[in-house]
């Protein structure tokens, strides 16, 4: 569940904090279930697609940990240039 700017598992009741951009990024995730690597850069990050970046990466690795901190079955997994939820 994510409400105001935290992500909780309900089954153990835990917790953690989302940045504000972390939570766009879940909330794109949960309405698109895949995203590839232009959309990220272009309507959640506003960088142009030619420019050579890791931010996704940063960003969805600081994203992964708290969903093992939360103990969620879900996971943020790639291939190529598309992220996707997997539950």
């Amino acid at each position: 569940k994510i409400s105001e700017q935290k992500i909780k598992n309900l089954s153990p009741g835990l917790s953690c904090s989302l940045t504000p951009l972390e939570k766009t990024i879940l909330l794109e995730f949960i309405e698109r279930k895949q995203i590839n690597r232009e959309t990220f850069l272009t309507a959640i990050f506003n960088i142009k697609k030619n420019i050579e970046t890791k931010t996704i990466e940063s960003h969805l690795t600081r994203i992964r940990r708290k969903l093992v901190e939360i103990k969620s079955n879900i996971q943020i997994k790639s291939k190529n240039d598309n992220f996707f939820l997997d539950y």
